[in-house]
């Protein structure tokens, strides 16, 4: 993954409750590094979760697969780099790929497809209103797909 494409991140420190009995961040942890990833980037384009599962952008977002590549550990009180882009958007589809780093050493990439339900959990087309704002942060970046 190219790191230059990635227009947001968000920083935030190892706790103690987040690593093993060796010292190092466990590896499901990660997981949710990435979703407060997700979580932040979405506010960023000024789409916040209520209580009723959707954001405000009119998306109820559900992840239908997760990939993670590991290639170095990260430690206690280590402050990791988190960036989110979203590199594809298809019609309820799209995908979140993340970059964990510290200190300038790549620790983890990954890749979340997430999908747009309705009430009904059925899946269901973005909104145009997300679209838009996906396009506008992310520019010639970001892939359409049909």
């Amino acid at each position: 993954m190219d790191i230059s494409k990635f227009k947001h991140s968000i920083k935030r420190r190892v706790r103690t409750y987040e690593v093993d009995y060796q010292g190092i961040v466990h590896n499901s942890n990660y997981l949710r590094y990435f979703e407060d990833g997700r979580i932040e980037y979405r506010r960023n384009l000024n789409s916040t979760l209520t209580s009723s599962g959707f954001f405000t952008d009119g998306t109820k977002i559900v992840v239908v697969h997760n990939s993670i590549d590991y290639f170095s550990p990260s430690y206690l009180d280590e402050e990791l780099e988190i960036f989110t882009r979203i590199s594809w958007i298809k019609n309820s589809s799209f995908c979140f790929e993340n970059i964990i780093i510290v200190r300038d050493k790549l620790i983890c990439n990954g890749k979340g497809i997430l999908v747009n339900i309705n009430y009904d959990d059925i899946p269901e087309n973005l909104p145009e209103l997300a679209i838009k704002q996906i396009k506008e942060f992310e520019g010639d970046n970001l892939e359409i797909r049909q």
